[in-house]
């Protein structure tokens, strides 16, 4: 027992050594933690006061200036070319040729399909025996009444019951319509355009539209404008059209009709006409820009104008000592890019031209906030 006894003083003591013993060497490990520590954290600050410097408030300024500026009605529209035809054979049949595809250009009269003729032509040939025959039994029906081939001497009303009564009349008729369903068995182009929803192929049955040309040398463009805006429009005024899937692109039409009429949504419509080309379609959606006489004020880019305290603000810029101040205005008019401003009347500002105004790198800035311009 007393063996077993010291043997579990002595693992006791030794543990005890070794706990001692780790943790000096802790403690001795802490005045060098300490130390990097210390070094790291002026380390980041100097990498914080570096990223600090280098974080200026870089922007973009223009003069102000009078200049002319047009206030813009905005809608949407979609265009139509300004003719549009969908055609049809007259009578249905079997295609036994298609000349052209969707997205053709044609000419007035180019051949656009053809039916299978065989049908068309049989009814010409008989009708042409036909009027042969009526054409002999009209003879044979002068010559009973005493005159000869010479209709010229026969009396009108005697000639006329004559080609009645001999069926003489009605052959020319069925003759005519004979060559008319031939001529018919060919579509042709009735004005220059593109071909469009054009499905249809030879050997196939026709029924009812079999393609559309489209005149795309210009477009319709028809709007609404509520009741209040009617009296902001006329005829011959100047449009911009932009279409919704590119709308970068602008191109410039005229109103061409305004409906005097209102109706039970309180719209007015209004038809434009806008010049083809471009890479317009008809249907294709659209924005319409309808502009107003140039009227000369105080235009800023819609970013120079930011809001602080509730307020249109713009900053201006103080080349002395090159530091931004705010500027309380009142936006006048707008259009899709620009703000014409003036000075605000509750904070009883004024704006001049001349000023600095920053256009672009102010949404961070506060009052007094030192700028650097762009170079």
């Amino acid at each position: 027992m007393r063996i077993f006894r010291l043997s579990a003083e002595k693992r006791n003591y030794d543990m005890n050594r070794t706990i001692i013993l780790l943790s000096a060497i802790c403690m001795a490990m802490i005045p060098c933690c300490t130390s990097c520590a210390g070094g790291g954290g002026r380390e980041g600050q100097d990498a914080a006061r570096s990223v600090f410097v280098e974080q200026r408030n870089v922007v973009d300024t223009m003069t102000l200036r009078r200049v002319p500026f047009r206030t813009e009605i905005i809608s949407n529209g979609v265009l139509r070319g300004v003719r549009r035809a969908e055609l049809k054979f007259p009578s249905q049949g079997i295609l036994s040729a298609v000349y052209v595809h969707n997205g053709s250009r044609v000419s007035t009269g180019t051949p656009i399909a053809m039916l299978d003729t065989v049908q068309a032509a049989r009814k010409l040939s008989d009708a042409a025996n036909t009027l042969e025959k009526a054409r002999l039994d009209f003879y044979d029906a002068l010559i009973g009444y005493g005159y000869g081939k010479d209709t010229s001497l026969v009396p009108k009303e005697m000639a006329s019951v004559a080609r009645i009564r001999s069926g003489y009349a009605a052959a020319q008729n069925t003759y005519q319509e004979a060559v008319a369903d031939l001529r018919n068995t060919q579509l042709k182009a009735p004005f220059p355009g593109v071909v469009a929803n054009l499905e249809l192929k030879p050997y196939e049955q026709t029924e009812g539209t079999f393609c559309m040309v489209i005149d795309d040398s210009s477009f319709d463009v028809r709007f609404s404008l509520i009741e209040s805006e009617l009296q902001s429009v006329y005829v011959g005024q100047t449009v911009s059209v932009s279409p919704f899937s590119n709308p970068d692109r602008k191109f410039d039409g005229v109103v061409r009709e305004v409906n005097p009429y209102v109706d039970d949504k309180g719209q007015v419509a209004v038809t434009a006409s806008v010049k083809g080309g471009g890479g317009l379609v008809d249907g294709m959606n659209v924005k319409v820009y309808l502009q107003s006489e140039a009227v000369r004020m105080l235009v800023v880019p819609k970013s120079a104008v930011v809001m602080r305290d509730g307020y249109d603000v713009v900053f201006t810029y103080s080349p002395t000592d090159s530091l931004a101040h705010w500027l309380y205005v009142d936006v006048l008019k707008s259009n899709s890019t620009h703000h014409a401003i003036g000075g605000c009347a509750k904070k009883q500002t004024e704006v001049d031209a001349g000023c600095i105004v920053i256009t672009g790198g102010n949404l961070n800035l506060a009052d007094l906030s030192r700028v650097e311009i762009r170079k």
